[in-house]
């Protein structure tokens, strides 16, 4: 599943959570017809976009006006979820009031009970103590046991009473079972439900907003490195190669002819001048060693010099 599907799965879940939340939060401010329902939704209309709006000026480098602007986004959050967990309690009271008043009736019966055994207890004990004295007549005795048995009546009507009712259930189970005081509990309800909201404003402001792409690395370039031969120096080439092929003599001559031959022989084919090239190069040079160049034919025949046996090694 690609990240733009993701995102958008995010703006409906996140919009989705607050849509319900608002109306909630409506219904409990009194409907949409209250005071401040267009409060309450207009909030949920900033804490939706309003995060992600943050973050993009951020990035966009005006980060005063950022900053304070996420503070007054942060006092909506404050109010929005305050308003969550005010509607958590109201809820909770609501839901436990029955409970709760069950609780107060059971709770009224064994009092009940308790003022009635004690108030037995009480009647026997002067029955026995005052009934035996000398000095109390026979109507005096008569108004003691009289006491005691209304005594007896009430606690067995208070007995009746309290064996007739149901043990109440708790009106809250889990916390009692997990050793966690009930207001304690409605906070940490009130608290998760509050953050669930805010996540998908958080969501809503991180999908629409996106991340920016960290510039990557620029990939290592290998430069290749390839030998260049030098430009070949015409003169020095074929003065190197005269060099190599002709000896003086005095006596001797060579003809320009067989060195064009020999220069086949003596040069490799891709640094090899061009015929035209080769001559003219040949001809400047035994010109400055002043040696003389006749033409005979369709040949030149240099004097002074002999072409020596060459052999490349």
């Amino acid at each position: 599943m690609g990240s733009g599907v993701l995102r958008v799965l995010a703006v409906i879940a996140g919009t989705a959570v607050i849509a319900a939340a608002t109306h909630a939060n409506v219904v409990h401010a009194g409907g949409y017809g209250s005071n401040d329902a267009a409060l309450i939704i207009a909030i949920a209309a900033l804490l939706a976009v309003g995060m992600g709006f943050v973050s993009a000026t951020f990035a966009e480098g005006r980060r005063l006006s950022a900053i304070l602007l996420g503070i007054c986004i942060l006092s909506g959050e404050t109010y929005w979820v305050l308003l969550n967990a005010e509607r958590e309690f109201v809820a909770r009271d609501a839901l436990t009031a029955p409970v709760a008043e069950a609780q107060r009736k059971y709770s009224d019966a064994q009092h009940r009970v308790e003022t009635a055994a004690q108030a037995k207890r009480s009647a026997d004990a002067a029955a026995i103590s005052e009934a035996a004295k000398r000095d109390c007549a026979s109507n005096c005795a008569n108004l003691l046991l009289d006491a005691r048995d209304r005594a007896d009546a009430e606690l067995a009507a208070a007995r009746s009473a309290l064996a007739a009712m149901p043990v109440p259930p708790s009106a809250v189970p889990l916390p009692e079972r997990l050793g966690i005081a009930s207001w304690a509990w409605d906070l940490i309800m009130a608290a998760s439900r509050a953050l669930a909201v805010l996540g998908g404003s958080l969501a809503i402001g991180l999908a629409l907003h996106g991340c920016r792409e960290r510039p990557s690395a620029p990939a290592e370039r290998r430069e290749r490195v390839e030998i260049v031969e030098p430009p070949l120096a015409k003169r020095e080439h074929v003065a190197r190669f005269l060099h190599a092929v002709l000896r003086p003599d005095p006596d001797g001559h060579a003809s320009l002819r067989a060195l064009h031959g020999r220069y086949g022989d003596w040069c490799p084919t891709p640094q090899r001048l061009p015929p035209a090239e080769l001559g003219a190069e040949l001809r400047a040079i035994l010109e400055v060693l002043g040696l003389r160049c006749e033409k005979v034919a369709n040949d030149v025949v240099v004097h002074g010099a002999t072409i020596c046996d060459w052999s490349r090694t």
